[in-house]
């Protein structure tokens, strides 16, 4: 083929587009394979271990919180039942259901008219049996008094009076008065612990908390009457 020939191809071949089109088809062949190299590159240097590194801080103290959930029943670990040792009728009842309390502090208390009342009767037999006491103590001393003035007649005048009966009798009458003494101590004492009983029960009609807590259950309202229990 002449060279002429071969130029007119050439020619040919640009006018129709020919030769741009295998460039472009190179340059794409060579981006596509520029483009494997570099996925090849970076997955070799992700396999590759990475150096470990550290994180440093000061120590401080504090507060661990640590949840646990569960499904139960929630029991408390110390639970106290609180009853009342008197009878009567609710006054006020300050401690309500779920309430937080200390101890000694007021839970309940009860009307105290009737235990009230029930001690000044008390504190005026006490009285009562200490006047008696005082009485029967006079009585003693002058039967005293009066044996020993008769053993003093009787020593005068060389045994010939007063008579021997007269003796005896006064003799009975110092023990009789000594009886009745003694008999004065008992009933204050008496009267004494029976004083003691009521304002027992006035300082029991007061409810206190004995521990620090939370009121698990309210059983009373003001108003109602209780009998005497060890829980209510």
């Amino acid at each position: 083929m002449s060279q002429n020939a071969i130029s007119q191809d050439d020619d040919t071949a640009k006018t129709l587009g020919v030769n741009d089109a295998k460039r472009r088809r190179r340059w794409w062949l060579w981006i596509i394979v520029a483009a494997i190299l570099i996925a090849l590159l970076f997955r070799v240097l992700d396999g590759k271990p990475q150096p470990m590194k550290y994180v440093t801080e000061v120590t401080k103290r504090g507060d661990l919180v640590v949840t646990v959930s569960a499904t139960g029943t929630l029991e408390p670990l110390k639970k106290v039942d609180v009853g009342i040792e008197v009878s009567g009728t609710i006054k006020t009842v300050p401690a309500d259901y779920n309430a937080t309390v200390k101890v000694g502090q007021v839970l309940a208390e009860l009307d105290t008219t009737r235990l009230e009342a029930q001690a000044k009767q008390n504190e005026a037999a006490l009285a009562a049996a200490k006047a008696k006491v005082l009485q029967t103590h006079a009585s003693v001393k002058e039967a005293e008094a009066q044996l020993a003035r008769l053993k003093r007649v009787r020593e005068l005048s060389g045994g010939k009076m007063p008579s021997a009966n007269d003796l005896d009798t006064a003799a009975a009458n110092l023990a009789r008065h000594q009886a009745d003494e003694a008999s004065a101590n008992a009933s204050v004492a008496q009267a004494q612990a029976a004083l003691d009983v009521v304002r027992t029960d006035i300082s029991k009609a007061v409810i206190k908390s004995p521990i620090n807590g939370v009121v698990l259950k309210r059983a009373v309202e003001p108003g109602q009457t209780v009998a005497a229990q060890f829980q209510s």
